[in-house]
């Protein structure tokens, strides 16, 4: 699955626009950490000095993870273990 279909696959509940600008060495990890543990993910739209988007804290949470990798969460570990033995 690409990327762009995996995003566009997420919840919209799980999913918070940053549309301000932001600074990619402080605002960014200050904001993920004040939301840390709520598995949201992130869309930075606007950075300071870039051109770029930033997506952030796509595996931040079990399903989210099996999702990704097509994959059910009673079976995770397993494939996790296949993938690192043949990457």
């Amino acid at each position: 699955m690409s990327r762009r279909r995996f995003l566009e696959q997420i919840d919209k509940n799980e999913m918070l626009h940053m549309k301000d600008e932001v600074s990619k060495k402080f605002e960014i990890p200050f904001i993920m950490k004040k939301c840390d543990n709520k598995g949201f993910v992130f869309l930075f739209e606007k950075l300071k000095n870039y051109k770029t988007k930033v997506v952030a804290n796509v595996c931040g949470t079990r399903k989210r993870i099996c999702d990704a990798l097509d994959t059910r969460q009673n079976e995770l570990y397993e494939r996790l273990v296949e993938a690192w033995r043949s990457p």
